[in-house]
């Protein structure tokens, strides 16, 4: 009687789906990750960025229109011990760094009453006391705003009545005063603007928003002067 052969299993055979992953394939995936990680982060970033100069313009703005009432209201304010009524305020600004909101309680008059009514009238209400310009240990300061995050103020720049173009300078002066809602815009040496533009930059790159404020007493943010 023959005997039956031993069957013995089958080895399955491997297939390419029961492989692993190799180093490199590895690498490779990773490095893709990495991409695209990367990519998300830098873009969530610009726009946060881009979110935060917005709102900072719109600070800055906020502060002007905040001199304009408080100059139409004419609020008393105090030099010292003094009382000084019916007085104008303004926003100066100067440098990169930040600006100024004050009461111009005073200084040497060196703009014309056309441009600056400082004086007119003959009653206590009538006259203002300061000169529509911001003049350094005279004028009493509101508040100095300074930029966070290094956000900075890349560009100040003032148009003529009339002018081409929006011209660069070190400093500008933007004061209100009652009974008008315009704006006295003042630059170095007393030259008068219709139109300011204040180009507020981001930390990095070359983003700005622009405020502007006309002579009308306008002010917006994203617009250029006319």
């Amino acid at each position: 009687m023959e005997s039956l052969p031993i069957l013995r299993p089958i080895a399955p055979k491997r297939t390419a789906l029961a492989r692993g992953f190799t180093l490199v394939e590895m690498v490779v995936v990773l490095a893709i990750i990495i991409v695209i990680t990367g990519v998300v982060i830098n873009g969530q970033s610009t726009y946060n960025e881009s979110l935060i100069l917005t709102d900072t313009a719109y600070t800055v703005a906020f502060s002007v229109r905040q001199a304009q009432s408080l100059g139409l209201a004419s609020r008393a304010t105090n030099v010292g011990s003094t009382i000084v009524s019916n007085a104008g305020y303004g926003v100066r600004f100067a440098g990169a760094t930040g600006y100024t909101v004050f009461a111009d309680t005073g200084g040497p008059t060196s703009l014309g009453t056309s441009v600056c009514p400082t004086g007119a009238g003959g009653t206590p209400e009538e006259s203002k006391p300061g000169n529509c310009k911001y003049d350094p240990g005279t004028d009493r300061i509101v508040s100095t705003n300074t930029f966070s995050r290094q956000f900075t103020i890349g560009t100040l720049c003032g148009k003529v009545s009339g002018g081409a173009t929006c011209t660069p300078v070190t400093s500008i002066d933007a004061v209100f005063m009652r009974p008008e809602t315009r704006a006295i815009l003042t630059g170095p040496a007393g030259q008068v603007y219709s139109c300011i533009e204040v180009h507020v930059k981001a930390p990095t790159g070359n983003a700005t928003r622009v405020v502007r404020v006309s002579q009308l007493g306008e002010i917006s943010v994203g617009q250029s002067c006319p």
